[in-house]
């Protein structure tokens, strides 16, 4: 089941490995550290380091929630993975909640 609908997609050469509707970085690879820069979410899995990639840049998607997670809320990376509710003063804050979600769970956002 599609769990995204894209305005804009890019096509970036992968530096690294990543599942389906993972954040990807401007390097392209997937992102696991806190409030990184993101280019977009994966639209399909990667398996080999240097083919390219589908990249939802401007979109819905549906991404798993580091912490808890309440509609409205302005979303950054987590560490590990995901999307956690950004702080006070978020470096790169890259989409909004649509859904809530608790820690674990999946949550809808908006990429802008």
């Amino acid at each position: 089941m599609q769990h995204y609908h894209d305005i804009l997609t890019v096509t970036v050469q992968s530096s690294g490995t990543f599942e389906a509707l993972s954040l990807i970085g401007y390097d392209g690879a997937a992102v696991t550290t806190a409030d990184a820069p993101v280019l977009g979410v994966a639209r399909s899995p990667n398996t080999v380091v240097g083919d390219y990639a589908a990249v939802m840049t401007i979109g819905w998607a549906r991404v798993r929630a580091a912490g808890i997670v309440t509609v409205g809320a302005k979303l950054v990376s987590a560490a590990g993975g995901g999307v956690q509710v950004a702080g006070a003063t978020p470096a790169n804050a890259f989409a909004t909640a649509l859904t809530s979600a608790a820690a674990g769970e999946f949550v809808d956002i908006l990429i802008r």
